[in-house]
């Protein structure tokens, strides 16, 4: 029955004769030693409409077996027909046998020989079901067939032959798309064969195509796999050629050389990036408010620390909400050829930790939007180490020193605009700039590119809230560019209440008074405010009585900026809740 039907004397093929009689010998021979009823006959032979003599033509069809195979072959039931044959005469049985075989000696240890048994099983067939036979039978042959194999490609892989699997596995996918056997041992054999994200991606595509065709996800067995791979486990671990090439990337951007301040926080972060003992890689995540100079900061402290990661030093600046381009810009520095980068973030992920197992390396990520963009980034191996920026609070990052850098004081001040300008300045400039670093450095830059301007000059220009922010600018410096960039990001309700808290002439303001600025609740408005203190455009100033609400002098200067079509009603209502 595997492959064209047919009945074999000492070798020698016997004709059985007519279609029907071909057809109702196979079903005979596929339910060997069981009773095949007449009612399942006439569905073969006849569907839905079997003419009124079907059964004496059914009684004809079995005398001609009889005559055929010998009268003792084919017994009468009461309910139909019983083929009597031995397992050795039937090319399905022994098949069975081959199955049930391999998988003893395999179970026992002894995977070449049963990989051998089952080789000869699947020698058995010479072709697909015979077209005489019925749907049913053709399909339970298909499904032996497939099982066989697939018990073959199991032990072949057990034994190591991964890497000659993945032409055969592909072709029996694209032939069978929805058998998920075959698509986890694809999976297996290309992670094993060190093609990890071709590897990721038959379990997407077989994901989606299950969700879109049958509407379920793949059984909870695959979705292990594709964990078990991206986490590198040792029985999926991919060997990838240049996962150990001795490329160490520098892509640190220069320190700045006039850089002042926090130089006992940078010692303290210093350490705690190269603790000689530790069970898991430090994290450091660098926050503030804009201007305060937060990558300048990070990027001081990763050239302190870069001697102690001699496998490289990463650095990227994140842009939009798509971590996977940066992931993918280490991949390559890190080694690995364009066309093995995989395209998915998950992907991308996993063989990034691949890559500095056992390695020392330092991963700089530039402003990280929240904490879901960090942790793509950070990788298991203690040996490495993670400093992060970013103009949120990432309270919710697991494992991360939290850094809030502040304003520098007037000794740091004084000593950052005497650096870049090599001159003094007066105390109005230091306090026009209220301790922002970016401001500062505009400041620094102004005196140098104007040197007919007097420090006092200078902060007589920036006196004017109206148009402080106009002066403070220089090149790509620009106060007002850095701060836009935090505003735009905001939800529309924050950037209401951010702009209107610029309009009144007070130096904080109450949540009750927020609230009125909003037309809200208090309760409200304060988790608006909590938002803002997150993103660092807002401080809390007081909390005496009542928590109060204050705002950076330049920040202020640039909420006022932003168009306020209810101006006037707004002002009004804070007025009355004060």
């Amino acid at each position: 029955m595997l492959g064209s039907f047919r009945v074999e004397r000492e070798g020698v093929e016997i004709a059985i004769g007519t279609p029907q009689t071909r057809t109702v010998l196979a079903l005979l021979v596929w339910r060997a030693n069981e009773i095949v009823p007449v009612g399942r006959m006439f569905d073969e032979l006849w569907r839905d409409a079997p003419p009124s003599s079907a059964k004496v033509q059914l009684q004809g069809i079995i005398s001609r077996l009889r005559r055929l195979l010998g009268r003792e072959r084919i017994e009468t039931a009461a309910t139909g027909y019983v083929l009597r044959a031995d397992a050795a005469e039937l090319d399905v049985e022994l098949v069975r046998e081959d199955l049930a075989r391999a998988r003893e000696l395999i179970a026992n240890g002894d995977v070449a020989l049963g990989v051998t048994r089952l080789r000869e099983a699947l020698r058995r067939w010479d072709g697909p079901a015979d077209l005489e036979l019925a749907e049913p039978v053709a399909e339970q042959l298909a499904e032996l067939r497939m099982t066989v194999l697939e018990e073959r490609v199991a032990a072949d892989i057990q034994l190591g032959s991964s890497a000659d699997l993945i032409g055969e596995l592909t072709a029996l996918v694209a032939e069978h798309p929805l058998r998920e056997r075959l698509r986890a041992q694809l999976m297996t054999a290309l992670a094993r064969g060190g093609r990890v994200p071709e590897s990721l991606e038959v379990f997407h595509a077989f994901r989606r195509a299950m969700i879109d065709e049958l509407g379920v996800e793949p059984s909870a067995q695959l979705h292990a796999l594709h964990a078990r791979i991206l986490r590198g486990e040792r029985d999926v671990r991919p060997s990838f050629p240049v996962q150990r090439r001795t490329q160490r990337p520098k892509q640190l951007p220069p320190a700045l050389p006039d850089f002042v301040s926090h130089a006992d926080l940078l010692t303290e972060l210093a350490i705690l990036l190269t603790a000689p003992e530790r069970a898991w890689p430090p994290l450091v995540a660098v926050t503030g408010a804009p201007g305060l100079g937060k990558t300048s900061f990070a990027v001081q402290l990763a050239h302190r620390v870069r001697a102690r990661f001699p496998d490289g030093q990463l650095f990227a600046t994140l842009q939009g909400e798509d971590t996977t381009p940066v992931l993918q810009q280490f991949l390559r520095a890190l080694g690995v050829p364009a066309d093995l980068v995989p395209g998915g973030g998950e992907e991308c992920s996993a063989l990034l930790r691949d890559l500095v197992t056992d390695r020392r390396v330092l991963l700089v990520v530039d402003n990280a939007a929240d904490a879901s963009q960090v942790r793509p980034f950070v990788p298991v191996e203690p040996g490495c180490a993670v400093l992060v920026t970013s103009r949120r609070a990432l309270g919710e990052l697991e494992g991360a020193r939290l850094v809030r850098l502040g304003l520098l004081d007037a000794g740091d001040s004084v000593e950052l605009i005497t650096r870049i300008a090599g001159v003094p300045p007066g105390d109005a400039l230091v306090a026009r700039c209220g301790g922002l670093p970016l401001a500062l450095r505009i400041a620094g830059a102004l005196l140098l590119i104007h040197p007919h301007w007097t420090s006092d000059d200078l902060a007589e220009r920036l006196a004017d809230d109206r148009t402080r922010l106009d002066w403070l600018e220089a090149g790509d410096l620009d106060v007002r560019a850095c701060f836009a960039v935090y505003y735009d990001q905001l939800p529309p309700e924050h950037q209401t209440l951010f702009r209107r808290i610029g309009l009144l002439p007070a130096t904080s303001v109450p949540a009750q008074v927020a609230a009125a600025l909003l037309g809200t609740r208090r309760d409200h408005a304060e988790r608006v405010l909590e938002d803002l203190v997150s993103w660092h455009l807002v401080d809390v100033v007081g909390r005496n009585a009542t928590t109060h609400y204050g705002m950076h002098d330049l920040l202020r200067c640039f909420a006022a900026e932003q168009p306020e079509p209810e101006r006037d009603e707004v002002v009004t209502r804070a007025l009355d809740a004060w």
